[in-house]
């Protein structure tokens, strides 16, 4: 007699289980992720499967106890509580920190990179090259990466020249973005993705600037997507976030080499690995929401996207200066971010 779905599926669940309930009674060290992605997101999804990945080639010395955002405490407290010890683990936005990585905001500069991968490339080589030392001299990288270069989304208004910019009240993934945002003319207001909903719905805001994937999966009023409280989609790709995967130091210098060398491997499919990806999950979800007929879909020429730059420069020259201010070199890393960003970008053509 063969075996039916249903008893297949038992079967598999309950192995799952088994596994599950032997490495929570042999693992050698728990470690705790918190996670900045939504329950149910495509990114919660992956870091999962990474999580089951260290657990299996450890041989169950490992536990990774993943949590999606929430899970650990609040989403902006994250990095602090990896440096302090009370989470091994995360993922999380350097932008939810403010001024604590003065040197990795040089990725959320207007205009940096047209792609994750090149930009991610980028980001994780001026880490090895010791340009990023500073920002995460607490803590153990695992990795660091940079999201799909943003649109911005509007509620009516239609950004179709750099001029559409002045007065429109828009969401800022972080500090560095908004400075530039205010060059262009618009109010920046910073504020996590959870409160995007409600700020959009009592007219605080005219306008986000969300990636495509997380306009579609990040929940508004009512539980449904921020993508019904949108109706212009303006696909400037002005900036992207940068996100980081780190451990807490003292935990990390007290596993041994091999586990190490298996988290270090998985993170690395993750942050490096995981670019393409990206791009190719947030391709798709551009495609569905310029597919949906409420949508008014706006690109800039390149002749736009040269006026942007030329409006926001200012925006690069405080930056440096601000980076003066604190004794780093900021020329220097802007200059080594384009020509490594660059570099990337032709080698993927």
């Amino acid at each position: 007699m063969f075996p039916t779905k249903s008893s297949i599926a038992t079967t598999a669940i309950l192995a799952l289980l088994a596994l599950s309930t032997a490495t929570a009674y042999a693992a050698e060290f728990v470690l705790r992720l918190g996670s900045t992605n939504p329950p149910g997101s495509a990114a919660d999804a992956d870091f999962q499967t990474i999580a089951l990945a260290i657990e299996h080639e450890s041989e169950g010395r490992i536990e990774v106890a993943s949590r999606p955002a929430g899970g650990y405490g609040k989403v902006p407290d994250m990095f602090g509580m990896v440096e302090r010890g009370d989470l091994e683990m995360a993922v999380t936005v350097q932008g939810y920190s403010p001024g604590r990585f003065p040197q990795s905001s040089v990725m959320e500069l207007p205009l940096m990179f047209q792609n994750s991968v090149a930009g991610t490339k980028a980001m994780m080589a001026l880490y090895k090259e010791g340009l990023l030392d500073k920002d995460y001299a607490t803590v153990k990288v695992l990795g660091l990466y940079v999201l799909e270069p943003y649109p911005i989304f509007t509620t009516g208004k239609k950004i179709e020249t750099v001029r559409n910019f002045r007065g429109i009240r828009i969401r800022a993934p972080s500090i560095t973005v908004g400075l530039a945002m205010s060059k262009l003319g618009a109010i920046p207001l910073g504020m996590p993705s959870q409160m995007i909903g409600d700020t959009l719905a009592n007219n605080t805001l005219d306008a986000i600037s969300l990636g495509w994937t997380s306009v579609v999966n990040t929940k508004g009023i009512g539980g449904k997507p921020l993508l019904e409280q949108v109706s212009v989609a303006v696909d400037a790709k002005f900036s992207a976030p940068a996100l980081m995967l780190v451990m807490n130091r003292a935990k990390w210098e007290a596993l041994p080499a091999d586990l190490k060398a298996i988290i270090e491997k998985h993170a690395a499919e993750l942050s490096d690995g995981g670019a393409a990806a990206r791009a190719s999950v947030d391709a798709a979800a551009k495609k569905r929401v310029l597919a949906d007929p409420r949508i008014t879909a706006i690109s800039f020429s390149a002749e736009q996207v040269t006026e942007l730059n030329r409006v926001v420069a200012p925006a690069i020259e405080d930056w440096k200066a601000n980076m003066a201010k604190r004794g780093l070199e900021g020329d220097k890393l802007y200059t080594r971010a384009r020509e490594l960003i660059a570099q990337y970008q032709a080698d993927a053509k």
